[in-house]
């Protein structure tokens, strides 16, 4: 007996000595470009959990790697970022050193996740904007509103002063329901609602937008692009900051941060809380009072647990309160919008409330022969309105007001496998799964107050009408994307999805008019079934290490819907809408990653926009009346010229037109094609042209800077209508900022729109609203 437990000792040793000698190894040590050790860097194998922090001698260690091809990250606070593929042989102990440039020397190498897997942005054969963690506290990114022009062909419409009113639009493609046309996610979960959608931005590490379809992995709605938001997640680093901002018309924001390993290399927590004040910008002439006001408050926590090296969970959790007065300001004169500057006459104070709460858990593995991904979300979204709500006759006088309540719960999985992340092969994959189920709640009561007459002055008797609806949506999808290499520079990807949906909607209405009982409408039912088919192809070259051409062909859709006041059964269900992206990218590398220079020319189709028209000139409904085409180029550019200063410009134009537009007019008292025009909130050119110079003392152990920025964005000239009677001229705005820093605070003092620019980000065919004034403050931030 004795013998044989000796000799499974022996054979139990042997074999752990063995498969320890097959495990390679990768380290080495962090410096300056001077040689000196870089404390605290993050040195992390994308698409793994394998990663090191550098010690005081700025040493790494990454143990018990199989053999492969993986793609090492590096990256310290205030130094320039590094990414590098290697091959590690079975059993290889492989030396590794970095350089780390300063970061006002050199630029970062980005990584970005649009593919469902970490790459560098500029091997990636599309079109698409990154902004880091830094780049957003520099353009003082607050919410979606602030991100028009950021990138090339992206406008964001502001549609009516308050905090979830706003939806994007990215090269010429937007919607006009409740369907959005750019989708939009958040830490990997799709915000169903653009009303739904987190819209402040907190404790946010980086957004990526991604311009053109991008169906065949996003699915629903990305046919016009993406914007996808990534918060901070906890590591075994701890950090944190508060910072504070005051500025004019009352304006207070307070955000505290943290993030904590709780058991080292193993569980990790963090949480931010943000709240924001702001007082009114508008003066209500009835009341002699200002009418409106922001506040808000916002948390995001997170709980990452790391069960073993092949394994990762994360638990995330966002919530959202937001409380906005005065609300759809709006005015029903294109002159008075500019001639009575943030001035209403209305008798309703129009109070918005909305909540918000996400909650997702994310399930990753990386294993030998694949990897999985899984990810659960629910989303409870409910908003609404205090009182009589929203002032429909925009006057002092009580004729007509709604206040809409609506909720939506939603809950989606996702399931994905992929190829192995130090997978030798030629070929990379990911295929999957997805599915969802949406329930929706509105109740809509619309008051007719005693000011209301008829046509002829005839008074109406006060009453109020509600609509109640109840919906239930579900679908589901399966996809796939492959990428082969035919050669070693040369790349091809093809892919393809399906999508299914079908919706169902329970609505009546309710009529009351005091003292006579509640009237009910009897309950109608509608059902309808969309499907849709996304295919993606694309071939990419790599001319040389920093430079890459690309051509593709990608297919996006919209979701479609209901028209629950259609007179004709036929006319309920609206279809789905469809594009087409024709895309050819040159994306360049120079001078020792001082300039970054990309170029993208586009031409995209888009079939069977939903408008909402009158084809009688009475009854509205949501039809597939339009065909948009659009063709552009599109420029993003950033240097380091000089130490210190970094310029970023992205510019682009676009040739927008419809070919085919069916719109009732009024004066022809027909059905009239209004081809040839161009396509509402879509500017033919957009820049964005930023540069910050920064001046860091040599020999402060505080590691004390100073610096200025200045930024510049001009948009041209856009309609409000799709007949092209209304715009606003092109318009240019301002930004500054100043101030220092050091290893643990900073000050800095701001100012946006300094020209005090008046011009109108939402306009219709009878309501306006002005964009946000002039406003300037400051910004203190404490650091861990």
């Amino acid at each position: 007996m004795k013998k044989f437990i000796k000799l499974t000792t022996l054979f139990m040793l042997c074999f752990s000595i063995t498969v320890f000698a097959q495990s390679g190894k990768i380290q080495g040590t962090v410096t300056t470009t001077s040689g000196e050790a870089i404390v605290k860097t993050t040195v992390k194998l994308l698409n793994t959990n394998y990663g090191d922090i550098s010690d005081s001698q700025g040493k790494y260690s990454i143990n018990n790697l199989a053999g492969g091809n993986y793609t090492i990250s590096v990256s310290a606070v205030g130094y320039a970022s590094q990414l590098k593929a290697l091959e590690l042989k079975k059993g290889q102990v492989l030396i590794l050193d970095f350089k780390l440039a300063e970061s006002s020397s050199q630029l970062n190498e980005v990584t970005v996740s649009s593919e469902k897997r970490q790459e560098a942005i500029q091997k990636i054969p599309a079109a698409i904007t990154s902004l880091d963690a830094k780049q957003i506290r520099d353009y003082r990114l607050w919410d979606i509103t602030n991100l028009t022009a950021i990138a090339p062909n992206l406008f964001v419409v502001e549609h009516g002063n308050s905090t979830s009113s706003n939806f994007f639009n990215i090269r010429g493609v937007m919607g006009f329901s409740n369907e959005q046309a750019v989708a939009t996610y958040v830490d990997g979960v799709y915000q169903f609602d653009y009303f739904s959608a987190p819209p402040l931005f907190n404790d946010v590490q980086s957004i990526e937008i991604l311009r053109g379809p991008q169906g065949t992995l996003y699915g629903r709605n990305a046919y016009g692009g993406v914007v996808n938001i990534t918060t901070k997640q906890p590591g075994n680093t701890p950090s944190g900051y508060a910072e504070m901002i005051f500025g004019n018309y009352g304006q207070q924001r307070y955000t505290v941060s943290l993030s904590e390993p709780i058991v080292k290399d193993k569980l990790f927590s963090s949480g931010s809380f943000s709240y924001n004040h702001r007082g009114s910008i508008y003066y209500n002439e009835f009341t002699k009072s200002g009418f409106d006001r922001r506040e808000d408050y916002s948390g995001n926590f997170n709980l990452r647990y790391l069960p073993s090296a092949k394994w990762s969970l994360a638990l995330n959790a966002k919530l959202e309160n937001d409380n906005d007065r005065g609300s759809f300001p709006w005015i029903t004169s294109y002159k008075d919008v500019y001639a009575k500057a943030y001035q209403v006459n209305t008798n309703n104070t129009n109070v918005e409330r909305r909540n918000n709460f996400n909650t997702s858990l994310a399930a990753n593995y990386y294993g030998k022969n694949f990897n999985f991904t899984s990810v659960s979300s629910y989303i409870d979204w409910h908003a609404y309105y205090e009182g009589r709500g929203v002032d429909y006759d925009y006057s002092p006088l009580d004729i007509i007001s709604t206040a809409p309540d609506q909720r939506q719960h939603v809950f989606s999985q996702e399931i994905r496998f992929s190829s192995p992340s130090a997978s030798q092969s030629k070929l990379k994959w990911v295929a999957g799964a997805y599915g969802f189920t949406q329930n929706t709640h509105m109740n809509a009561p619309v008051f007719s107050g005693p000011d209301a007459v008829q046509k002829d002055g005839t008074p109406i008797p006060p009453s109020t009408t509600t609509s109640i609806s109840r919906g239930n949506n579900k679908g589901y999808a399966f996809f796939g994307q492959a990428t082969y290499s035919l050669a070693r520079k040369l790349d091809f990807t093809a892919g393809i999805r399906y999508d299914h949906e079908t919706r169902d909607l329970n609505q009546y209405a309710d009529y009351e008019q005091e003292p006579n009982p509640v009237v009910s409408s009897p309950k109608q039912f509608y059902k309808a079934n969309f499907h849709a088919v996304t295919p993606k192809f694309v071939l990419s070259y790599q001319l040389q290490e920093n430079m890459l051409l690309y051509g593709s062909y990608a297919r996006g859709f919209r979701a479609g819907g209901l028209n629950t006041n259609a007179t004709d059964p036929a006319q309920v269900p609206y279809q789905p809408e469809h594009s087409d992206n024709y895309e050819i990218g040159w994306k360049n590398t120079f001078l020792d990653n001082k300039l970054k220079l990309n170029l993208t020319a586009f031409y995209l189709q888009q079939h069977n926009q939903q408008i909402s028209t009158a084809m009688d000139g009475i009854n509205a409904l949501i039809l597939n009346v339009g065909e948009m085409h659009n063709k552009g180029v599109e420029l993003e550019l950033t240097a380091l010229p000089v130490k210190g200063l970094q310029i970023d410009w992205n510019a682009s134009y676009s040739h927008a037109r419809y070919t085919s537009l069916l719109l009732y007019s009024t004066d022809a008292k027909a059905v009239v094609n209004y081809k040839g025009g161009q396509p509402i909130n879509t500017p033919p050119v957009t820049s964005m042209l930023s540069a910050q110079y920064t001046y860091g003392f040599k020999g402060s152990k505080q590691q004390l800077a100073a610096f200025v920025r200045g930024e510049y964005r001009y948009l041209d000239k856009y309609y409000f209508d799709f007949v092209n009677g209304l715009s606003q001229p092109a318009y240019s705005l301002f930004n500054a900022k100043a101030g220092i820093t050091c290893k643990h605070f900073e000050l800095n003092f701001w100012a946006r729109n300094i020209t005090d620019k008046k011009y109108i980000p939402y306009g219709s065919f009878s309501t306006f609203l002005l964009g946000t004034p002039r406003t300037y403050g400051t910004t203190l931030i404490a650091k861990l």
